[in-house]
């Protein structure tokens, strides 16, 4: 067995005999001799003199004064004797949990210094060999590797195994990120978009691997424990982009650059959206405290990412990403909006498929029914980088100035202690409906964070033209005539998505893809970019309503309100509010969080009288400051 000391960053050995090592303090840190690890028979502990045992008195003292106290003099190099004690297995079982866990940290910090993604991918934790060293050990190694857990649908029974072979490591796992892995396609199919087949046969492959998951963590007792922290970190093929490994997309990108592939990359799938199947048959989690799901390139579709949500009867707290595409047809987009939501129509995949704003509205009533205090939800919806572009209404022609979407967010939010919204097309709706008949309450709401979009739902522009800038300066560098065989055409709406052509030397018929035309439909070509400026007209009534819920919201420590519109030098809209004892971005000087603030970054703007009369009337002593 060979002896090791390991010494704490901040001193280094710089030579070593018989029982007497000679280590440098270089920084204000302490001297770590811990352990060494003989893996068959024996463990070492070193202790240094009779002032430090380790660890227990080191523990106890400040590092710096114990440092210096030990060794006075910097970058001096000091003579230190030390002894082994050997441990047997026995000998360490005698030892107190408390210690061999903590021993245990240190080789937890030996860990290999960060990797990129595909590394990452393929590094091996040099933690698990040191669990077969004793009982004690086994606890305080796996309550760090089963801590935290990432495993793709195809190893869940793999987890399966290991997690019921060992009942105790189901109550170490505090996170576990799950990865859906959907089925591969071939080379060929890379060239062709998804048909509804391919479609059906990935709904049913997530909905597979969420049931799985869910009738094994159903069967969890952990003593009223619902701690566990659920994050669908990624849903993919094989086939999809990066996961076809370094090798192969390098390779695939190099075949099509020299015209030997045809590959539509994400643009074969991007329109499709996942659906969960049977949900009534999903059982419900006790033990899941938090939910988390990402904006992944293979979105849920909102209906099933809520319907999911509700299973977890304890949940605290959720993050929804989901995804909001452009859409051409207006009356699709209204459908999508609305349509179950006024009707109360069960769900329906056909309705979802649509290609138009998602139907949140439908489902987010059903979330009032978990104990919820934290909500984050990013909706993404990408503005148009045309500004002549007219963005169809999401509106109802029935209900014109209703917007159902925010009346739901609206409710949901006054039961929440924090809420979150990014890239959402909203309306004042969200903050104060246009039809209350009282006044109403958030009397938890610590939190109300919301990023919203350049459009509002009815297609009105939030911004204007900044009469300063010439029209000239309005393009980046495109002209309508770059390319006039790339205007849009009268064919049907999926026929203009994609049109097929045969070529003889090839055995299957590759889709094209008009990037240029979708975003000319989608309204992101050209590019004219020129409205930077608040329009009065609807960012006044947005801003009212914000100042007069948040005089509603006794408990507020901070409130924003931000536009993913961005000027010329990256400047954006920017209204926030801190309440007293809460530090912000422009607090400087020791007393600026005395009392509360409502910062604007809007430029030379100014919201009209009304819009700072309700913010004063509802804050005693706030400071309103505009910077520029």
């Amino acid at each position: 067995m060979s002896d090791m000391v390991i010494v704490r960053p901040g001193f280094t050995i710089v030579g070593r005999q018989n029982k007497s090592i000679w280590i440098k303090w270089v920084d204000d840190a302490i001297l770590a001799t811990n352990i060494c690890c003989a893996m068959v028979s024996t463990v070492v502990m070193i202790t240094i003199g009779e002032r430090w045992v380790f660890p227990y008195n080191a523990a106890k003292e400040n590092p710096r004064v114990l440092a210096k106290s030990l060794f006075p003099i910097q970058n001096y190099i000091y003579e230190c004797n030390y002894t082994i004690h050997l441990i047997t297995h026995a000998g360490m079982d005698r030892l107190p949990q408390e210690l061999v866990t903590h021993v245990a940290s240190f080789v937890e910090h030996q860990e290999e210094p960060a990797l990129d993604f595909f590394e990452r991918q393929k590094a091996v934790s040099k933690l698990p060999p040191y669990a077969t060293l004793s009982r004690k050990w086994q606890l305080a190694i796996e309550s760090r590797t089963f801590r935290s857990l990432q495993c793709k649908s195809s190893e869940l029974p793999t987890l399966i195994h290991f997690l019921t072979r060992q009942p105790h490591r189901k109550r170490l796992l505090l996170f576990l990120a799950y990865d859906v892995v959907l089925p591969t396609y071939t080379d060929n199919e890379c060239a062709r978009f998804e048909t509804a087949e391919d479609m059906q046969k990935n709904n049913q492959a997530f909905t597979y691997a969420i049931h799985a998951l869910f009738q094994f963590l159903k069967t969890w007792d952990r003593e009223n424990d619902s701690s566990l922290v659920l994050d669908l970190f990624d849903i993919y093929s094989p086939m999809d982009g990066w996961h076809r490994g370094p090798d192969k997309y390098k390779e695939d990108q190099e075949q099509i650059d020299i015209g030997k592939r045809h590959d539509l990359w994400e643009h074969r799938y991007e329109k499709s959206l996942l659906h969960l199947l049977d949900h009534p048959k999903l059982p419900t989690l006790p033990c899941v405290s938090t939910l988390r799901t990402h904006t992944h390139s293979r979105p849920i579709e909102p209906n099933s990412a809520i319907l999911l949500t509700t299973k977890l009867p304890n949940a605290e707290s959720v993050t929804l990403n989901l995804r909001e595409k452009p859409r051409k047809d207006p009356h699709v987009r209204q459908q999508a909006r609305h349509d179950s939501f006024l009707a109360s129509a069960p769900f329906t995949s056909s309705n979802s498929l649509a290609l138009s704003l998602l139907d949140l509205a439908v489902a987010l009533p059903a979330l009032s029914t978990l104990p919820l205090r934290e909500f984050k939800l990013d909706f993404y919806h990408h503005d148009p980088c045309n500004h002549y572009f007219s963005t169809p209404s999401a509106l109802l022609p029935s209900a014109p100035s209703t917007d159902h979407l925010s009346l739901a967010l609206h409710t949901l939010s006054q039961s929440l202690f924090s809420l979150r919204l990014d890239t959402v097309v909203i309306s004042f709706d969200l903050y104060w409906p246009s039809n209350l008949f009282t006044p109403p309450t958030w009397p938890n709401m610590r939190q109300y964070h919301v990023d919203f979009n350049m459009t509002a739902p009815d297609g009105a522009w939030y911004f204007v033209r900044d009469p300063s800038k010439p029209e000239d300066e309005d393009e980046e560098g495109v002209n309508d005539s770059d390319d006039s065989d790339d205007e849009p055409d009268t064919e049907s709406d999926s026929d203009s998505y994609s049109d097929s052509f045969f070529d003889s030397s090839s055995v299957f018929r590759p889709d094209t893809f008009n990037e240029r035309r979708e975003e000319r439909a989608a309204g992101n070509y050209p590019i004219r970019c020129f409205r930077t400026l608040p329009s009065d007209t609807f960012i006044n009534p947005l801003l009212l309503a914000m100042a007069r819920s948040a005089a509603c919201m006794p408990k507020l420590e901070e409130m924003s309100l931000t536009s993913t519109m961005r000027g010329p030098k990256g400047a954006g809209f920017e209204v926030r509010f801190y309440a007293v004892g809460q530090v912000g971005h422009d607090d400087f000087e020791p007393g600026d969080s005395d009392q509360a603030r409502l910062d604007w970054f809007v430029g030379a703007w100014r919201p009209n009288d009304d819009v700072l009369h309700v913010w004063r009337e509802g804050r005693d002593g706030l400071l309103v400051r505009f910077i520029e």
